[in-house]
């Protein structure tokens, strides 16, 4: 099956009694699939099968927009397989298209910024038969280059008092991107990332921002792969920490405009123009004898926090340098590259699938360079063996 309507092939078989196994060489030169589809095919099946469910891919989409007449387990197959050679490629250390050096944007003094970020996103996973089982994290990372936050915005984050809705300081427009997202263990995913930024010229940029919620592993990847670069907890996770323990210091008073709410506005200024060093600083001096025990309780566990991250929330000096400082980029990416296709009601995954998919929608996600010099550069497919019967 071709794009262009069903052909008919007369080919020779080849076929050794001694292993009992034949092969078609001529498959494997014009790369058909076993479900014999031209490349071409194989590719459009992969782009519906990684937009949309498998079923709707075959039964709605392809049909639609190309007239291909496949069943769903042969989008399924197909897009599964792909994304499992994808991945394959990627661990043996291959990277797609021309490598080429971003145009790295620049912070207030004039250096050029490159920007690495990591997190994890939940799928919905089932055992072997359909069997229930729990669900599993996909690690999504990427490198990008965000435009630089303008000057008339660092001025209203100064006069404004109440910035909740600045406190993420969301990425929202990119100068590229690159994405990776599977099933991997942090060792696994560190080398992969270093080969993308290495791909776009990430290390002939100035400066290295490396942004992360602190989640447990986070920054120690980052410190292990990418030690130069200046590690940022993200401004919204640690303000909804500073929330949390208002809550608690002032029990009973909360809502918009309670007690707690005025006390944590406050923090929060105090952390975004003065630092974590001086919330730190503020939390210490509390008086701890006045406070209930699960209030306690609370300001042991925010000590803990910011004595163990506050030299990475200097945000005083991120913004004077006009750098990010939030995770907005990648919980976007989180959302976009997984949540929308794998994610979708009632869904469950198998360990290939999840994984495959995901290389995939990382690929598609970023650059179009990545989707197109993936699919030009495909190898031929194995030999296939079909029994002497």
């Amino acid at each position: 099956m071709s794009l262009t309507g069903s052909i008919q092939l007369s080919r020779p078989y080849y076929h050794c009694p001694h292993c009992g196994t034949g092969t078609w060489p001529w498959d494997e030169m014009l790369r058909l699939s076993s479900e014999r589809l031209t490349p071409a095919a194989q590719e459009v099946a992969t782009l519906a099968g990684i937009g949309s469910s498998f079923g709707n891919a075959a039964n709605r989409v392809l049909e639609k927009l190309t007239g291909l007449n496949v069943s769903e387990s042969t989008v399924e197959r197909i897009t599964e397989t792909t994304g499992e050679r994808l991945g394959a490629r990627l661990d043996a250390g291959e990277t797609f298209g021309e490598k080429v050096d971003w145009n790295w944007n620049r912070d207030a003094e004039g250096k050029t910024c490159a920007y690495v970020s990591i997190d994890a996103t939940g799928v919905m996973m089932q055992g072997p038969h359909g069997a229930k089982t729990e669900g599993r994290m996909v690690n999504v990372a990427m490198i990008f280059n965000p435009r630089p936050r303008a000057e008339k915005d660092q001025k209203q984050d100064q006069e404004r008092e109440q910035d909740q809705e600045r406190e993420q300081e969301i990425c929202k427009s990119c100068d590229g991107a690159r994405y990776l997202a599977g099933l991997y263990g942090l060792h696994e995913l560190g080398p992969l990332l270093r080969r993308q930024g290495a791909q776009v010229g990430m290390d002939r940029a100035d400066v290295w921002i490396a942004l992360t919620d602190a989640g447990n592993g986070l920054d120690g990847f980052m410190k292990s792969n990418f030690p130069q670069a200046i590690r940022i907890v993200d401004f919204r996770h640690v303000a909804e920490y500073v929330h949390e323990f208002a809550k608690a210091y002032r029990p009973g008073s909360n809502g918009p405009g309670s007690d707690a709410e005025a006390l944590a506005q406050t923090w929060c200024r105090q952390l975004k123009y003065e630092g974590g060093a001086s919330m730190l600083a503020t939390l210490q001096g509390l008086d701890r004898q006045s406070m209930s025990a699960a209030a306690r309780q609370a300001c042991d566990e925010a000590l803990s926090y910011f004595g163990n991250h506050h030299e990475r929330m200097d945000y005083p000096s991120y913004l004077k340098h006009g750098w990010q400082i939030g995770t907005g980029a990648v919980e976007s990416a989180c959302k976009r590259v997984i949540n929308q296709r794998l994610n979708m009601g009632g869904m469950r995954w198998g360990t290939a699938g999840c994984d495959g998919v995901s290389h995939l929608r990382a690929l598609f996600c970023s650059d179009a360079a990545q989707w197109d010099g993936f699919w030009s550069s495909c190898r031929p497919h194995e030999p296939q063996a079909q029994s002497a019967a």
